[in-house]
């Protein structure tokens, strides 16, 4: 009975091995495919000019404020945070990770767990809620994310996206891409690197 649990383990685990490794050879392959584009350095040199005069804003902000702004709506003054899932400017998606925020009090941390977790509620109360709850309690980011629009698509590989991509936490520029299975999902995302996919439906207001 042991011998033929142990036997059960080893093949899960083979086939584990196996799922993950094609993921990561996936993941590899495509990052050297979208490098190796000849469109795709001169498309990252065009978004990286593109955004200067956004980031020499948001530094600006943050050598008044000490943070860089909650929505890109507070560059131009507007108090009003947008439902919308990305705070955007020409075609850039402002963004920042959870642990880059900087609460208001601690009752605002615990606030936010609140509204993580299966929620059943209307997606467009909940967005409100979560703008709400951003106004309310964030006082700013310590580092930002900067996604560029799409870039034209690649004749030879119509599945993948690719975008330019800015983390202000090391000042690096990289690339971006995700890939679709249209076959299984109807040009759902299939896998993302460094950003999400526009092509998307989301309705996570994060």
């Amino acid at each position: 009975m042991l011998r033929r649990a142990a036997h059960i383990f080893a093949i899960m685990f083979f086939i584990l091995f196996l799922l993950c490794f094609a993921t990561w050879t996936h993941v590899h392959l495509t990052t050297i495919r979208v490098k190796d584009d000849p469109s795709s350095e001169a498309d990252l040199a065009a978004a990286k000019a593109e955004a200067q005069d956004l980031q020499a804003a948001l530094e600006k902000y943050r050598g008044d404020t000490g943070l860089y702004p909650i929505a890109l709506d507070q560059l131009n003054g507007r108090d009003r945070l947008s439902t919308d899932h990305f705070s955007t400017a020409r075609g850039f998606r402002y963004s920042a990770r959870t642990n880059d925020w900087v609460y208001k009090s601690d009752a605002c941390a615990a606030r936010q767990k609140s509204l993580n977790g299966w929620i059943l509620k209307n997606v467009n109360d909940y967005k409100k809620e979560v703008a709400d709850f951003k106004h309310d309690c964030l006082s700013g980011y310590r580092y930002y994310q900067l996604q560029s629009r799409d870039f034209p698509p690649d004749a030879a590989a119509q599945n993948i996206e690719r975008w330019a991509y800015y983390d202000s936490s090391n000042r690096q520029w990289s690339l971006g891409w995700c890939t679709h299975d249209s076959a299984r999902h109807g040009s759902r995302q299939a896998m993302a690197e460094n950003g999400l996919c526009r092509s998307q439906q989301r309705t996570d207001p994060w």
